[in-house]
């Protein structure tokens, strides 16, 4: 009987919680130039698909990165930690229309550098800064492992790295052998 009243009292926790986060979200609208984008609709068909889920896994556990830990106390007395969800993740809609944006903006200035017979260099130009945003300029997270395996505690490599052994074995038995 404790233990339902608690995954009750859980249960209504919760569903205060997103409550609260609702209407936050509805008085501060979000900080974006992509909103006029969205219909209103599309916000009220997610919160009616996320009342009708249910989830599968009770106990699942949210990785350190997406949850914030929230004191919460039970009828025992004693404090637990609540995982709640990180609200800056961004909405695959969102990140859509953000993206389909970009590309139509890109598409308009090289159609312009057509017209001025300049798009080949706009082309490269625009791969070249491509590269240069999607590699890491910066330092490296705290435990992060290193591609470069001597710079590694124990020379470990990464995942999917091939060894010297591995390729000797696959190319003598072929790829796949177990020998």
């Amino acid at each position: 009987m404790e233990a339902k009243l608690k995954e009750y009292r859980a249960l209504r926790h919760r569903k205060w919680l997103e409550e609260n986060e609702k209407a936050k979200a509805k008085e501060e609208p979000e900080k974006s130039y992509l909103n006029f984008l969205l219909s209103k609709n599309s916000f009220k068909m997610d919160d009616e698909k996320k009342e009708d889920e249910v989830p599968l896994i009770v106990n699942e556990k949210p990785t350190t990165s997406q949850v914030l830990i929230q004191p919460d106390e039970t009828p025992s007395g004693g404090r637990t930690l609540e995982p709640i969800y990180n609200p800056t993740q961004e909405s695959w809609k969102y990140c859509i229309t953000k993206w389909c944006i970009y590309f139509i903006i890109w598409l308009t200035v090289y159609i312009i550098f057509l017209k001025l017979q300049f798009g080949a260099v706009y082309f490269v130009i625009s791969l070249l800064i491509g590269i240069y945003l999607n590699t890491r300029t910066g330092p490296k997270k705290e435990g992060e492992v290193s591609a470069y395996s001597v710079f590694n505690e124990n020379c470990a490599s990464i995942d999917g790295a091939l060894s010297a052994d591995q390729i000797v074995r696959e190319l003598t038995f072929g790829p796949g052998n177990l020998q």
